[in-house]
């Protein structure tokens, strides 16, 4: 059901309208989730971006100018043709590496505040 600049196919309405669902809910989750120290709120932001660059190539295109997401975005390729399962599998995967990423960012961070404050 994709094309192959990887965004979803014109004629499949209740497609496009199950990943604007997704995207909404995950938008939603990602803002309560600032808010919320509880719930990752930056990991349903980033699953709304990519399902978003899924519906617009020229969104995709802007997402790819980042190193990370670009990466993300391949490994989100030929998804489509997968079965239920796998397709689930693939996510939950893809959760928990931008999970580790996000972490290790995080951890990195720290560490160069941690830098500049034995500096001043």
């Amino acid at each position: 059901m994709q094309t192959d600049t990887g965004s979803f196919d014109v004629q499949s309405l209740p497609i496009k309208l199950i990943a604007v669902a997704v995207i909404i809910a995950c938008l939603a989750l990602g803002v309560i989730g600032l808010v919320l120290p509880i719930i990752p709120g930056l990991l349903f932001l980033a699953v709304a971006a990519i399902v978003a660059a899924k519906l617009s190539p020229s969104f995709a295109r802007t997402l790819r100018q980042n190193a990370t997401l670009s990466s993300y975005l391949d490994r989100t390729e030929g998804i489509a043709a997968l079965p239920l399962g796998k397709k689930v599998q693939v996510a939950c995967l893809l959760c928990v590496k931008m999970l580790i990423d996000g972490v290790a960012l995080l951890v990195a961070g720290v560490m160069r505040l941690v830098k500049l404050a034995e500096r001043a």
